[in-house]
């Protein structure tokens, strides 16, 4: 009877592989659902630092879209430029600009489109000074500034008041167009199913009404 109580408190070998299967059915559950947090941890950082470059460049934007100028005494100097990607306009203030560079504390030319500097490819930015030749146009001399890598795609668009509808066509390069829209695109990840982008409205202030009406009305008025 001692022997048979003895042999019943032990584990059969049926039992000892149903335990281990079960253990480790409950642990290769356990690890899926550990990477699987684990990857999502780690996907939400890249997609956090895509914000952070993105946010960053487009407060910069918006910065110095709204610190534009023009003034219609001399509307070639201070035109707004719009081709082939790439936005150019006079603005003033600090921002995209170093802050050891000499423009800092006055009207300066900026132009921003997507390129590659310094060995990465992003929303790239230059300036020089706002008086140079417009006709011109010479970006040689002016380092280009990695404000953003990872920027995909840039698009700038302007509101047609008069059409009713957005468009890249900007030929009034003597005036300034009254509403913009800016679109940045982020690099799209490889566990990522949407690209992330960013996009915002800005007014400028100073543009006049209708674009290119001042000197239209100067090339159209009546000689005294």
């Amino acid at each position: 009877m001692r022997a048979r109580r003895q042999r019943r408190a032990g584990f059969t070998l049926i039992e000892l592989l149903l335990a281990l299967a079960i253990f480790s059915l409950v642990a290769a559950m356990a690890a899926g659902a550990f990477w699987g947090v684990l990857k999502a941890w780690n996907r939400g950082g890249e997609m956090l630092e895509q914000l952070h470059y993105g946010e960053f460049a487009m407060e910069q934007l918006v910065t110095a879209l709204r610190g534009a100028a023009w003034f219609p005494s001399k509307p070639s100097a201070f035109g707004f430029w719009l081709e082939n990607g790439k936005a150019s306009w006079v603005t003033s203030g600090s921002a995209f600009l170093p802050p050891d560079s000499p423009l800092i504390n006055g009207l300066h030319r900026i132009s921003v489109t997507v390129d590659a500097a310094g060995g990465e490819r992003g929303l790239v930015v230059r300036a020089w000074p706002h008086l140079t030749d417009p006709e011109e146009r010479d970006e040689r001399n002016a380092e280009p500034w990695l404000v953003a890598p990872g920027v995909e795609e840039f698009e700038c668009e302007w509101y047609d008041f008069e059409g009713e509808d957005w468009s890249t066509d900007w030929e009034e390069t003597n005036s300034l167009p009254k509403l913009v829209r800016v679109t940045l695109t982020m690099e799209k990840r490889k566990d990522f199913d949407e690209e992330l982008e960013l996009q915002r409205l800005v007014e400028l202030e100073v543009a006049p009404e209708l674009p290119g009406r001042e000197s239209r009305d100067r090339s159209t008025a009546p000689e005294q």
